[in-house]
Formats: structure tokens, sequence, C-alpha cells
């Protein structure tokens, strides 16, 4: 392909664009177009994004999605003069910079957690400072949550309610997006309900989240685990949920899981006496506060960053479906080059 070339991911993860800048192939996941002189690429880029849904329609495939070129070449596209399509792509690549800028923003403001981390208490594996140990069953109580498909209740021997699965645990935080529920026994909802404070990790999946850990603060009411979560609530008198969270998605913690999980090909799983097992470093008590506080502060500037994203999310959203809805008017560009 030459420069200028437009790259679509067309098979397993399909609708994903780029322009190339330099000459460049590619393999059978793409389809890749060579526009002419009536279309500027980035233009066509940004206007094959709004089609994805379109796309996977009509994709096929069993393995995995894939959209033929022969498909691709019935979709339509409608397209102003090259004056208008500079100044819709100049407007939608400023909007995606401002994304971008955010989101490099509250990665950073992420990463600042480890690092406070590490300054404060040194690398765990080698426990610099000499301070106690103890397997997390000694400081913390470990809760399998409940299995999904079990035995058909009685009317009105079960409640419904909402639950984590490991698809809301992530890599410290929650995603709560989308929320699942299921039914379980009345009697069995005081041991699953989690507590604000009580520490969610995951049992496995791909070798990335295994052991993943996540504080719940309590963001939804009545809500419970399934037994791919574990529930891990803390002697706070020893071990703090917020110090806890930090150990266990530090290297030492990941490296720990890894050293002991069940693998076969991609995938890794610990149980709950692995996870029991897990030797924890003990500082004292308001040398875990003092982190703790440290760590409130940086996360309300990573939640003022992610609503920031996310804002910024949107609009680049909005301008995205306005432009190739015809909504992007010639007025609208006269008064914003006035204004400028």
């Amino acid at each position: 392909m030459p420069p200028g070339a437009v790259l679509l991911t067309s098979r397993a993860t399909i609708g994903f664009t780029a322009v190339s800048k330099i000459p460049i192939c590619t393999n059978q996941g793409f389809v890749n177009f060579v526009c002419g002189d009536a279309v500027l690429p980035e233009f066509l880029a940004y206007w094959l994004r709004t089609q994805k849904d379109k796309m996977l329609q009509h994709a096929g495939g069993t393995t995995f999605k894939e959209i033929a070129r022969g498909t691709l070449r019935k979709f339509e596209i409608g397209f102003p003069p090259l004056g208008e399509q500079r100044w819709i792509v100049d407007l939608l690549s400023r909007a995606e910079g401002i994304v971008r800028l955010r989101n490099e923003a509250q990665a950073k403001a992420k990463a600042i957690i480890p690092a406070l981390f590490l300054d404060r208490f040194g690398n765990p594996a080698t426990n610099p400072k000499g301070w106690p140990m103890a397997p997390l069953s000694e400081v913390a109580e470990v809760i399998s949550g409940v299995a999904k498909g079990g035995r058909k209740l009685a009317p009105g021997e079960g409640v419904e309610l909402p639950y984590m699965r490991v698809a809301n645990v992530k890599d410290g935080y929650l995603d709560l997006s989308e929320i699942k529920t299921i039914e379980i026994k009345r009697t069995e909802v005081e041991k699953l309900l989690i507590r604000p404070g009580d520490l969610l990790m995951t049992e496995g999946g791909d070798p990335d989240k295994l052991g993943r850990a996540a504080l719940w603060s309590g963001e939804i009411d009545a809500c419970i685990h399934q037994n791919h979560v574990f529930k891990v609530r803390s002697n706070r008198c020893r071990v703090l949920p917020t110090y806890l969270g930090a150990l266990a998605g530090s290297s030492y913690g990941k490296a720990y899981f890894l050293s002991v999980a069940k693998k076969t090909t991609g995938i890794a799983s610990i149980n709950k006496t692995q996870l029991s097992a897990f030797p924890v470093v003990i500082p004292p008590i308001e040398v875990q506060e003092e982190f703790a506080q440290h760590v409130t502060s940086v996360e309300s500037i990573a939640t003022q960053q992610s609503l920031a994203a996310a804002k910024a999310e949107a609009i680049f959203r909005s301008i995205l479906a306005r432009a190739f809805a015809g909504e992007l008017t010639a007025n609208e560009r006269d008064q914003e080059e006035a204004v400028a």
C-alpha cells in the first residue's frame, strides 16, 4: 500500500482504521483503500469508523467474524467538496487529540499509586524494612462467590441481585458499564453481599487477568459476586484494604499468583487455597494509613481525569456522528473560522 492508504481491520476485531504514512503491507486481516482525487484518506478513515455497527451486521464466520471486501464495496458514502472534507477532518482530529491527551493524563494519574507504593514500602519481594509477614488467611477472610447455573429455586425461595463478574474487575478499578443479575437463595444473601472495603479479586482467565484486585466502595446497593471473583475482607487492625489491594496488584503480587496458578493453553487460574496462602508483608498500621490517605488524594485526581476523558470521548463521538449525518454545516464552519 502507498502512503495515504486507508487501512481497515476486517476480521476478529472489525472497524479500526489508520492512514499509512509510509509504503506498507498488511496481512489478510485488513481491507485497504487507495483514495481517488474526490475523497481525502482521513475523511474516509473517519467515515469507516461510523460504519462499524453495519460492518458487524454484515460480517460472517464461525471462529471469528469477518467482513468481506466484496460486501464493503457495496457500502455507499456521501462526501462533500474537498474544502468541506478538510474542515471536518481538522475538527475531528482536534477533538480526537483532546481525547488522547485526557486518556494520557488519566493513565499518568493511575501510575502514581504503584510509584507511591514502592517509595513507601520498598519491594515486597525483598522486604527491605524487615516487616513481619503472614499468609493472607491470617489477616483477611477469603470468601468464594455464587456459581451460575445452579438448581432452580422454588417460588419465594430466591431473590435476584446484581453481581460482579470477572469482566467487572479490572486492574485497580471496577468497570460498571454492564451489570448482570442472578437469582440466589435468600439465605445466602448475607454471606455473598459485598461491603465497602471488600477487595474483589479475580480467579483467573487470561494470565493478565489473574489475581486482579479492585476495592469495593459501595457503588451498587445489595450487590454480590460470582464464584470466579473472590471477596477478600481484611482485618483492618492488621491490614488496610487500600494497602492490601496495592500489594496484590504489585509486581510482587502478580508474580506470586502466576507462580502458583494452574495453567493451560492461554489460561491461568488460582483457587481459594492458593489465594489464602498469599504471603502478605505487614507494615505498621500507621504507615498503611498514611499510604491510604495519599491514595485517596491521587484517586480523586484520577476520577476527575476519568470524567474529563469520558466527556471528551462523548463530544468526539457526537461530532463524528453529526459530521457524517450532514449536520455540520458551512455556516458552522464560517462561524468557527470567524471566532478563530
